[in-house]
């Protein structure tokens, strides 16, 4: 019975060719667009999920107004860690601050190597599940 549904289903495939590749092409298409929109929202879902307490980790971000537009940004006082800590110490286990993701220059006699990357506080080892390369989590609090 399957090759009788088979052989009927070749047959009208050769017999209107052109209705037949826009109908394939268009299921091709929609089924790529329906695969790329899923892969883009487990992408979306999934992002940093692979630090251990990833739904306990925050950002503060302020709103700035600019030429009567607000904008959101994560720049803040660099007074303002401290304070989270004296106010609100007892919620969070971490109050961690961080510079803005620039280019440096990182030397070792007279290798130099430029990235970007961003400075943060000795904490950071504790807070998120870095997957370390080289070297231990107690390399970063005491940098020469």
């Amino acid at each position: 019975m399957l090759t009788n549904y088979s052989k009927i289903a070749w047959r009208n495939l050769l017999k209107s060719k052109g209705y037949s590749a826009i109908n394939i092409g268009g299921l091709t298409v929609g089924m790529a667009v329906a695969m790329l929109i899923g892969l883009w929202i487990w992408d979306e879902l999934s992002f940093n999920k692979y630090h251990k307490n990833y739904d306990n980790i925050a950002r503060v971000m302020q709103h700035q107004l600019f030429n009567g537009e607000i904008a959101t940004q994560f720049s803040n006082p660099a007074l303002l860690a401290q304070e989270i800590r004296n106010k609100y110490g007892s919620d969070f286990k971490y109050v961690l601050q961080s510079s803005w993701n620039f280019q440096h220059t990182l030397s070792v006699g007279r290798k130099q190597l430029l990235r970007a990357g961003s400075f943060f506080e000795p904490g950071v080892t504790e807070m998120l599940s870095l997957k370390m390369i080289k070297g231990t989590r107690a390399g970063l609090k005491e940098p020469s």
